[in-house]
């Protein structure tokens, strides 16, 4: 619609063009035609036009500023008559009026932009050419040089304790830099960084109103290389606080609980709440510290509401907390489905927390989950059919870290602190195999920052068992089982019966929330686990009971492995509007089997995959690889042992539509490989210098449709290089169709980013 009313206003234009009210037609006041900009070198000019309200916009028309002009008053006449408004209400940013007002108010906004980025003796010069009332406009600008901090800076402090303070931020935390381009924002923020560091060394009335910043321009009268002059107090606007420079120490805090329904509770929990409380008595006020205890508090999931106050009226701060309890019992559930080869997939999630059941402050999480989804067959993929899937798992979790005291003072200062000890059990019931995973787990989690979270897991032990039903079905499985191992394929591994146990420790670092948002940002995540460790002291590396438990007629699989992997992301903000995003991934890993006793073979779920709608995703899922390798199907999983993938991917807007829908181009590359170890088939084997060789490559264009509560995503990808093929024709760009073929285009559909 929004097509054929332009294509319809250039046809009327070029009408009105001709007739003759139009011809008759004069600009009745000077106009601006063009606004142009010049001579900028190390600013840009969208930067200039973005941060300039008058010159937004250079005024440059497919047609001409009369016809603009002719059409805008006819626009506005209509409007002041309530008379319907035609498709040349589109007309949303008419040339504007011109007057010496408007010059002197764009040059001063320019000329000021300028020197908040640290050129100080720019010159702006405009020049102004008429044509009847079309004015052309050009600033021309001589940024001259840019001014620079020389860190050589003055202080002038009158507390000698606070300068103190103040030297030692200058010198750690100052947050310009020696040879950094002078900028009023970097000036601003170097306030803020250095009022919130001294109320975090117990300066609890310190703000940014008692700090002076200015440049220094006896040092360098030229303003090339800038001094600054800092100096405390320095209030303005008859702004004074007085105890800006006193240090406040920590008094003995009192606590307020009500129960959910208001009434006061009598029995309070104070040893327990007052560990939680990072401010200890004696302590100097920290306001990060503050901070912190009520995020300590609210992670407990005891209280719907926290605050704490300080009574300043003694000579300490004496914290007064109030807090408001949550229900003690929870309950919610939840009824979805899936849709796959025209097939309901229904399931039904329940959950149960009961608050308060062995302690004041922990909690107890019991969780179920039942459906019956859709898959296709294992072996013949064109049947379709319902398979049941039973998930329960219960988990009690403690605001606390219960590790020996050396170990906690080892960690340092944290908050967050979790202990979570609970029990899973996982069943899949398909016409091939009935499979169980009964699991066991002790958790502890904890944050050193706001962005900073580390998870430490002792204990993991899963024990996992598969039957075969008497079904032909089952025996077709069974043999499909035997001749893949035959190949040298491990798939027959992850349903013998299996102990796994691990220690595994992840670090994450997330300064930005997954959301549907576009922003800047990183993630970085890394994690290593070893799994067996305690059979290594065992006879025959195995423990006994697990083999009575199970009292299998197979051979009972030990595992004993080391695993690394790591994930970076990175996320930034394109364009003068900020409406587009570069996404960068790159994520790798290494697993190693020691075990010979099992072919030095992972637990299956310990391999890496590659392929599908989040990796490389002109692959179906899990189907990439390994190294060069050539399936005799591509219905078989092809896991690694070592992972190297990379994705970039830019993302813009397009339009609205019930949501917004939006568009990106994505490239995709990686694979995995395996070790030599247990591994016969060469190609899969990975090869310093070969393995860059073997590298796949995908690239595509997608479509994400965001609703804002979620976003729905379509991507459709294409092979550019394939591994697999022989070296002179792993290039398969041009062998692209939609028909299938050689290289296919591949469908992803998804919820969410990829990344």
């Amino acid at each position: 619609m929004k097509n054929q009313s332009i294509i319809g206003f250039i046809v009327l234009s070029f009408g009105l063009i001709s007739c003759g009210t139009y011809h008759a037609f004069e600009i009745p006041t000077p106009i601006i035609n063009q606004v142009n900009i010049s001579g900028n070198q190390q600013i840009a000019k969208t930067d200039l036009r973005a941060n300039v309200l008058g010159l937004k916009n250079s005024y440059r028309r497919l047609l001409p500023a009369k016809l603009y002009t002719y059409l805008g008053i006819k626009r506005k006449r209509k409007d002041s008559l309530g008379l319907k408004p035609s498709f040349i209400q589109f007309l949303k940013s008419p040339n504007p009026s011109y007057s010496a007002s408007w010059l002197t108010t764009n040059q001063s906004q320019l000329l000021r932009y300028y020197r908040e980025n640290g050129f100080l003796n720019t010159v702006i010069k405009p020049k102004v050419d008429t044509i009847g009332n079309l004015i052309n406009v050009r600033f021309n600008i001589e940024e001259g040089e840019a001014s620079y901090f020389t860190k050589n800076d003055s202080v002038s402090v009158d507390n000698p304790i606070l300068a103190e303070h103040v030297n030692t931020f200058l010198k750690e935390k100052s947050v310009i830099r020696p040879m950094g381009r002078l900028k009023l924002s970097s000036l601003k923020e170097e306030k803020e960084e250095l009022s919130h560091y001294l109320r975090n060394e117990g300066y609890y009335y310190f703000s940014t109103d008692a700090i002076g910043l200015r440049v220094n321009d006896l040092k360098d009268s030229t303003l090339h290389r800038i001094s600054l002059y800092y100096k405390i107090p320095e209030f303005k606007n008859h702004v004074v606080i007085s105890n800006y420079d006193r240090l406040y120490r920590i008094g003995l805090p009192t606590f307020s609980i009500a129960d959910p329904y208001g009434n006061p509770l009598l029995n309070l929990p104070i040893r327990k709440l007052n560990k939680l409380i990072n401010l200890k008595e004696d302590d100097l006020y920290s306001v990060d510290l503050f901070n912190q205890s009520l995020k300590n508090i609210y992670l407990t999931d005891q209280f719907k509401t926290v605050s704490i106050r300080f009574d300043t009226t003694r000579t300490r701060l004496f914290p007064k907390i109030e807090l408001f309890q949550n229900e003690k019992y929870n309950f919610s559930s939840e009824l979805g489905g899936s849709v796959f080869r025209g097939i309901p997939g229904p399931f039904l999630t329940n959950s149960f927390k009961i608050r308060r059941l062995f302690t004041t402050l922990d909690y107890f999480d019991f969780s179920t989950r039942i459906g019956y989804e859709a898959q296709s067959g294992f072996i013949n993929t064109l049947d379709t059919r319902n398979n049941l899937e039973l998930n329960v798992s219960a988990s009690v979790n403690f605001p606390t870290l219960y590790l020996p005291k050396s170990i906690v003072s080892l960690i340092g200062s944290h908050y967050g602190a979790r202990t979570s000890v609970g029990v899973g059990f996982d069943y899949i019931n398909r016409p091939e195999y009935q499979r169980t995973n009964f699991s066991i787990f002790q958790r502890y989690t904890w944050q050193k920052s706001e962005h900073s979270f580390f998870t430490f897991s002792p204990v993991d032990l899963n024990i996992l068992n598969t039957n075969y039903p008497s079904t032909t079905t089952s025996d077709a499985f069974i043999d499909y089982l035997q001749e893949l191992k035959e190949k040298g394929n491990n798939l027959y591994r992850s349903f013998n019966p299996s102990f796994v146990s691990s220690v595994s420790m992840q670090y994450l670092y997330r300064d930005i929330q997954p959301s549907n948002e576009l922003k800047n940002g990183k993630i970085f995540q890394i994690g290593l686990e070893s799994g067996g460790s305690t059979l290594n002291f065992m006879p025959n590396y195995r423990f006994n009971f697990v083999t009575d438990f199970l009292k299998s007629s197979e051979e009972i699989q030990f595992y004993r492995f080391l695993r690394f992997n790591f994930d970076f992301r990175k996320y930034k903000l394109l364009g003068v509007n900020r409406q587009s995003q570069l996404a960068f991934k790159l994520v790798g890993g290494v697993a190693y089997s020691y075990g010979a006793d099992n072919g030095y073979q992972l637990p299956y779920e310990k391999n890496f995959f590659i392929g599908g709608p989040s990796s490389v995703r002109a692959w179906k899922p899990r189907r990439l690889g390994p190294g060069s390798y050539v399936a005799a199907s591509n219905l078989v999983e092809q896991p690694g042992s070592i992972l190297l993938e990379s994705s970039l991917e830019y993302r813009f807007k397009l339009f609205s539509l019930f949501g917004q829908m939006n568009g990106a181009f994505f490239i995709d590359a990686g694979n995995v490989w395996n070790f030599s170890q247990g591994n016969p088939e060469i190609s899969t084997h990975f090869k310093l210098n070969e393995f860059y060789n073997q590298i796949a490559v995908g690239t595509g264009f997608g479509l994400r449709w965001d609703f804002d509560f979620f976003l729905l995503r379509l991507d459709l990808a294409t092979k550019v290089i394939n591994p697999a093929n022989p070296t002179t024709k792993k290039w398969v760009l041009p062998q692209t169709s939609f028909e299938g073929g050689q290289n296919p285009i591949e469908f992803n559909i998804g919820i969410g980013y990829p990344f």
